[in-house]
């Protein structure tokens, strides 16, 4: 979507309003957000909000862990809300698992679908999925449940080919 004011760059700042019970919608770019104002009442860093949804570490010592490879601490992931390096995910795993699931409400991703995704489209992932399940379970020798797989694939593409 491009933006409501410029029409050139794509709208990166959605704002809704309610006046009068009637509900109004405004889409910017960056830019014509800052120029328009639109900005100005929203002061927050993510740094901020992560900080707020971060529990207090119990423990001193896990607050002061350090990564050999980048030199951050959780303390400092907390303040900046970046991590340093890749290996952070392995140093201070406990702590960002629980993160996530305060965040999230769980630690697994589920994959959903969005709804706006029509029918074909989900067809063509599960006929994609099917395939690749189809490879694994030919690998391990589990001739029963490959001709169900290739059963399901057969009938998936004969619904697409229409």
């Amino acid at each position: 979507m491009n933006c409501e004011k410029c029409h050139k760059n794509h709208a990166t700042i959605h704002i809704t309003a309610a006046e009068g019970g009637v509900k109004r919608e405004l889409h910017l770019c960056e830019e014509c957000a800052r120029q328009t104002g639109a900005l100005s009442n929203f002061n927050f860093s993510i740094g901020n909000l992560l900080g707020n949804l971060m529990e207090p570490v119990k423990s001193p010592k896990v607050s002061q862990v350090r990564c050999p490879e980048c030199g951050i601490t959780y303390s400092e992931f907390k303040t900046k809300a970046r991590l340093g390096c890749a290996n952070d995910y392995e140093v201070f795993r406990s702590e960002l698992l629980r993160l996530l699931e305060k965040v999230h409400g769980s630690i697994q991703h589920a994959g959903k679908t969005p709804h706006t995704v029509d029918a074909q489209i989900r067809k063509e992932n599960e006929l994609i999925r099917l395939k690749r399940d189809l490879d694994s379970v030919v690998k391990s020798e589990d001739f029963e449940k490959a001709a169900e797989i290739r059963d399901r694939i057969k009938s998936l593409e004969l619904e697409l080919n229409r």
